[in-house]
């Protein structure tokens, strides 16, 4: 069960990494638009992300995983196909806004499930690395159908992929895990939540995670030009090959260590490499904060959604989840602007700082380490 739901995931979220750089280009190429469009189309989307968060919640608890994260795929496709018609510029923003309605009810759907196996810790983990797979290989997909045959293969391929998710979605159950199915309400029955609680500290930790992610995806290229260098294609391949190597070698780590521990230690880590783009600006400074903001947001996120199940009963798991998710579009989009404003007065160096000060102080969060926070998940002791 747990294949199927890897598979169904990377399709998910290979659809969504197809279309990172062809949106760009798009809006400044077809549709004939400046550069500050694509910033406003990433806020549609991650707007409507945010927005739909406790929607994806209700849905995941109340009808079940399945239900929202086939929803959510079946968005994710026919929003897809629709690019093929969008050649006006609200059509296309309407469609980026449903977009993101659809990654938010898949992305909690699907983290829900993981979270409901038996061995949570180890689904979690396994979850994140299907999320990056279909996100870092999406890029690379996308510029070789775009080179050979335009835009409309992108989007058709893009489609086929969430299709494809949703499809094998239905084969999955509703929960993961034994027992868990009844615990779900009815529909029309049961108390759940649109935010949670438990889901706040660990959200907020997440969004001090991602002012530091934010930093390398969103001026990294900028950095790199000052420093003479080229665009940044290989230092984002690096970064997401350190991401990747430390979720499957420490997945035991990750599995079964204090989710407290590993949130310190991934705020600390991608908080110091922040701090060194600006103390160190040189292309072996460069490279030294890369590897630690990988290994730092390697560590994250599995920390950040364990903490945010933990012991709960599984008909308000999908409103942790998405509590917790929906930190990332608030501190995606927060970054994004004060960073921006913060280097177009101090120079980039000033917007390293900052990410990296809010990422470290992030780690205050977690400190001091309870001895009740010390098991965030069944121990794992299955061979791999």
């Amino acid at each position: 069960m747990i294949g199927r739901l890897l598979v169904c995931t990377a399709g998910a979220f290979l659809s969504i990494g197809l279309l990172i750089p062809a949106v760009p280009r798009y809006l400044t190429g077809p549709l004939d638009q400046q550069a500050g469009m694509v910033g406003i189309s990433l806020a549609v989307t991650a707007a409507a992300g945010v927005l739909a968060r406790p929607l994806a919640g209700r849905v995941a608890d109340r009808a079940g995983r399945r239900t929202a994260l086939c929803a959510g795929a079946l968005l994710l496709s026919g929003t897809s196909l629709a690019l093929l018609a969008a050649g006006q510029l609200p059509l296309f923003f309407v469609l980026r806004g449903v977009a993101g309605v659809g990654e938010a009810l898949a992305y909690v759907g699907l983290a829900t499930l993981a979270s409901d196996h038996r061995r949570p810790g180890a689904a979690i983990n396994h979850f994140s690395v299907a999320v990056n797979a279909g996100l870092l290989t999406g890029p690379v997909i996308a510029e070789t159908l775009y080179a050979a045959s335009g835009f409309a293969a992108v989007w058709i391929t893009a489609a086929a992929a969430a299709l494809g998710s949703a499809a094998l979605g239905l084969t999955l159950p509703k929960t993961m895990g034994p027992g868990t199915e009844s615990a779900i309400p009815d529909q029309g029955t049961g108390r759940t939540r649109l935010y949670h609680a438990s889901a706040l500290r660990p959200g907020f930790g997440y969004l001090a995670s991602v002012w530091g992610y934010t930093a390398i995806s969103a001026f990294l290229p900028l950095h790199l030009a000052a420093l003479g260098g080229g665009a940044g294609g290989l230092h984002f391949l690096v970064y997401g090959g350190v991401l990747v190597a430390v979720r499957l070698a420490g997945h035991r780590l990750l599995a079964t260590a204090a989710p407290a521990r590993l949130a310190v230690a991934s705020l600390l880590l991608t908080g110091t490499g922040s701090i060194l783009l600006a103390a160190w600006p040189s292309p072996a400074g460069t490279w030294a904060a890369i590897a630690l903001i990988g290994a730092g947001q390697g560590l994250g996120l599995p920390a950040f959604l364990r903490m945010a199940v933990h012991g709960l009963p599984a008909g308000e798991r999908g409103s942790a989840v998405a509590t917790t998710t929906a930190f990332f579009d608030v501190g995606f989009l927060s970054a994004a602007l004060a960073l921006g404003a913060l280097a177009d007065r101090f120079g980039l160096a000033g917007g390293f700082a900052l990410a990296g000060a809010v990422s470290a102080a992030g780690a205050l969060l977690f400190l001091p380490i309870r001895h009740n926070e010390h098991e965030g998940a069944p121990l794992d002791h299955s061979p791999r």
